[in-house]
């Protein structure tokens, strides 16, 4: 058992669909830990390049509009 507390690392989906935290090591190597937890507090840094969507009645995390390459669309059609 080793504490958990302050450690920072990346929300990454594994190749079934599931979600890994993983944590970057000095040496450029990772851990991939299975995320047992649940309800575990996450605060996305401002890097994050993520950005909240809703679709509907759908509410999405996803990459920002800049990762995405995504520019805003009026309702009429016309980009602004």
């Amino acid at each position: 058992m080793k504490p958990a507390a302050g450690i920072s690392g990346v929300l990454i989906k594994d190749a079934e669909g599931g979600f890994v935290f993983r944590v970057y090591h000095e040496d450029g190597t990772f851990t991939d830990y299975e995320i047992r937890h649940d309800d575990l507090s996450i605060t996305i840094d401002a890097d994050g390049l993520a950005s909240f969507y809703q679709i509907g009645d759908r509410f999405i995390l996803d990459h920002s509009p800049q990762v995405l390459g995504l520019k805003k669309v009026s309702e009429k059609g016309s980009q602004t």
